[in-house]
């Protein structure tokens, strides 16, 4: 009796197998695509920051601090890694939740009144490279310029990023331009000025600053360019003149000022660079997001007053 051939099953058998080859084939690509698509963790290094908001002179703890992972390439200068390490400190500026707690913070000690004084510097201001550091005042000279005007109510504290708003001036006395004259300038250091009296004897006694801790000075750190340009505006002197016209002399018209410093948001800080040159990060302040959307309002006038308390 003839044996019947399987031929036919064993090739079936062969062609599946081969199917079921190719396709865990693809699935193995597809697993290797994506693993090495997948850009590889970067190291981090926890970082001491605020837990909560903290006001000068309060005592460092645990209730009031924490730690956040930070990249190593964006890690604030002179900052902490454990809380231990800071437990029992005072902290004499105050700073919001969120704030990196570093070395610069912790250099003011607290005076006699309870105002924060800069301590004489024991070692450099942490510059990154290619900047510099430049003292400027915290008021200037016009109503609307006073140290709480310009410090934003006393919350511009060391460690923080600010903007700056200025008046361009031109060439007449109606002549202005405000814009953001700079973008995301660290503040190393703030200095609190003593005051100093002479009573009618005529010997000068020197007092503690006030109560209110109202800065004289910041300690900012800029590109040696723009503390050229931070140097013109703060003097006053670079007004622009008029043409003569009609027999007229030229006239001065207005200078250029500086006329508020802008707080801004933690996560709007620039970084330090792995080459330790410090990256600005600058906001669009134009375009569709800027504008300001149109709203109806109808006004309140003593006829729309009168009628919205009347008898009904």
């Amino acid at each position: 009796m003839a044996i019947p051939s399987n031929k036919p099953q064993n090739r079936i058998l062969l062609v599946g197998g081969i199917i079921f080859a190719l396709l865990a084939g693809v699935v193995v690509f597809i697993a290797v695509s994506k693993s090495s698509s997948t850009p590889p963790a970067q190291p981090e290094t926890p970082v001491v920051v605020a837990a909560t908001n903290i006001l000068a002179g309060s005592q460092l703890s645990t209730a009031n601090l924490t730690t956040r992972p930070y990249l190593n390439v964006d890690l604030p200068v002179n900052s902490y890694t454990t809380t231990t390490q800071l437990v029992g400190q005072t902290l004499p500026v105050s700073v919001s939740a969120g704030t990196p707690i570093t070395e610069q913070l912790l250099q003011a000690t607290a005076g006699s009144s309870g105002s924060s004084t800069l301590t004489t510097p024991t070692n450099q201001l942490p510059i990154a490279n290619n900047d510099v550091a430049l003292a400027i005042p915290a008021h200037g000279a016009t109503p609307d310029t006073t140290v709480d005007q310009m410090t934003v109510g006393y919350y511009i504290q060391a460690g923080d990023q600010i903007d700056i708003i200025g008046d361009l001036g031109g060439p007449t006395t109606n002549s202005h331009q405000v814009q953001y004259v700079f973008q995301d300038i660290p503040v190393l250091a703030v200095g609190y000025a003593t005051a100093t009296t002479t009573p009618a004897s005529g010997s000068a006694t020197t007092t503690a600053a006030p109560s209110v801790s109202a800065p004289s000075y910041f300690v900012v750190e800029m590109t040696r360019a723009q503390a050229e340009l931070m140097t013109a505006l703060l003097t006053g002197d670079f007004a622009q003149t008029s043409p003569a016209t009609n027999g007229s002399p030229p006239a001065a018209g207005n200078p250029a000022l500086v006329l508020k410093y802008v707080l801004r948001p933690v996560s709007e800080y620039g970084k330090t660079n792995s080459t330790g040159d410090f990256v600005p990060q600058i906001e669009n302040i134009s375009g569709p997001d800027t504008v300001i959307p149109s709203a109806s309002d109808s006004p309140v006038t003593p006829q729309s007053l009168s009628g919205a308390f009347a008898n009904s």
